[in-house]
């Protein structure tokens, strides 16, 4: 794994900054719950994950391993090809540089309604520069690079997204999931990324522990992990 970049020399105390200074004219309820939020956060270490070494994964093969994991094809009843879906390669090639003031504001102010479609502009709402902000989860996967604008105006792009993956399928059972990987029992605190037999199943662990789950540099493999996994081999 890369280190991503990171801003030099940040504010010795950041909730001075006036992004993070949130103003008066807010709703009393909202902005007691941005500032506990904040203050939760301030609690918080916020490290940024490194990024994977793409260069260094097609040089030794393994890029062309985890490919097909990370390039889902939307197909019709009858098999035909719809929509080629690359958001989770390109998930994992955002190399942006990462600012601790914007990261703060966001999750202390940032909410979500999953009742709402995902193409209405009212589901997201956060601050973001000091200005309330709201967004589709179209719009946000959009402005991160997950999608192209082009894509989400695909005529196939709607039913692609009905028929996402939105919780565990209801045969999922992370114990058989588990010995499916690694032919061996599920134990909780002696779990590791090496048991998993696959190089594959291996990487794909790798890339969710550093980005999605963040357990950093730790082997370990929580139950929480399975469901990304799983997905991602769907």
């Amino acid at each position: 794994m890369a280190r991503r970049t990171q801003r030099t020399n940040p504010p010795e105390d950041v909730t001075d900054h006036r992004f993070l200074q949130f103003p008066q004219t807010l709703n009393d309820a909202t902005r007691a719950r941005y500032v506990a939020n904040l203050s939760l956060l301030l609690t918080k270490e916020i490290d940024i994950a490194p990024s994977f070494d793409w260069e260094l994964a097609t040089r030794t093969g393994l890029a062309a391993l985890i490919q097909e994991f990370l390039q889902y094809t939307h197909s019709d009843a009858s098999g035909v090809d719809l929509f080629v879906c690359q958001g989770w390669a390109r998930l994992f090639r955002i190399q942006e540089p990462v600012y601790r003031e914007f990261l703060l504001e966001f999750y202390a102010t940032v909410s979500y309604d999953p009742r709402k479609a995902p193409d209405d502009r009212t589901t997201f709402a956060f601050r973001l520069g000091g200005v309330s902000r709201e967004c589709s989860v179209i719009e946000l996967a959009t402005r991160v690079g997950i999608y192209t604008a082009d894509e989400t105006r695909s005529v196939h792009f709607p039913t692609f997204l009905a028929d996402c993956l939105m919780e565990r399928p209801y045969d999922y059972n992370e114990n058989s999931f588990w010995a499916e990987i690694t032919g061996a029992v599920y134990t909780p605190s002696t779990a590791r990324g090496r048991m998993i037999r696959s190089t594959t199943y291996r990487m794909l662990h790798r890339f969710i522990s550093m980005t999605l789950t963040h357990h950093r540099n730790s082997e370990r493999v929580p139950s929480t992990d399975f469901p990304i996994i799983s997905v991602a081999d769907a």
